[in-house]
């Protein structure tokens, strides 16, 4: 196979790759730093990078990288690199691939921790149990119960889902029906 020209976006540096080998490799063997935790596996979609130009110049897309990113690449545009070859002239952009990160995964932060004084412990949890003790508020406590606008007056009776009453189902009907639809 022949080098191709592989431009990177957006210093504009142009590397020699061959299509023999993945980009993921022939990348990290130019000294660039890309993230790739499972080693090349298409397991963890580290390795992404973004094709500016020249998507018909790569290698289809295996079942690996279909499983990971879907077939989605017409609309994203992003490739794993650890399974892409290319076989003509393309322009990527791998600037999610940070250099202060060295290829190694970052942790996430942990959540900031607030610290409260003993006092202040002490002092929600007696708040905290006062509010329970309390009786819950008169308009919600049993309202069911409570005489209101149909409340108990038996010349009223209770409004059904939007006032109507619920038809019950005949099945004289819908055998009759079926007896004609067999005949």
């Amino acid at each position: 196979m022949s080098d191709y020209k592989c431009t990177l976006w957006p210093s504009g540096e142009v590397l020699t790759i061959n299509g023999e080998e993945t980009l993921l490799k022939q990348l990290k063997d130019a000294g660039k730093k890309i993230k790739s935790s499972c080693g090349g596996c298409a397991t963890c979609t580290d390795c992404m990078i973004v094709v500016k130009s020249g998507e018909l110049n790569l290698s289809p897309q295996t079942f690996e990288e279909l499983r990971l990113l879907g077939n989605v690449f017409h609309i994203t545009k992003e490739r794993l690199s650890c399974q892409t070859r290319i076989t003509g002239d393309v322009t990527l952009d791998i600037t999610a691939h940070d250099k202060s990160t060295s290829g190694a995964i970052s942790a996430p932060k942990p959540p900031k921790t607030i610290v409260k004084k003993r006092e202040e412990v002490v002092k929600a949890e007696r708040e905290n149990e006062e509010k329970s003790r309390e009786k819950p508020s008169e308009d919600w406590y049993r309202h069911w119960e409570n005489e209101g606008e149909a409340g108990n007056d038996p010349s009223r009776p209770k409004k059904l889902g939007g006032g109507k009453r619920p038809r019950p189902f005949n099945y004289s009907e819908t055998d009759d029906t079926d007896k004609k639809d067999n005949e």
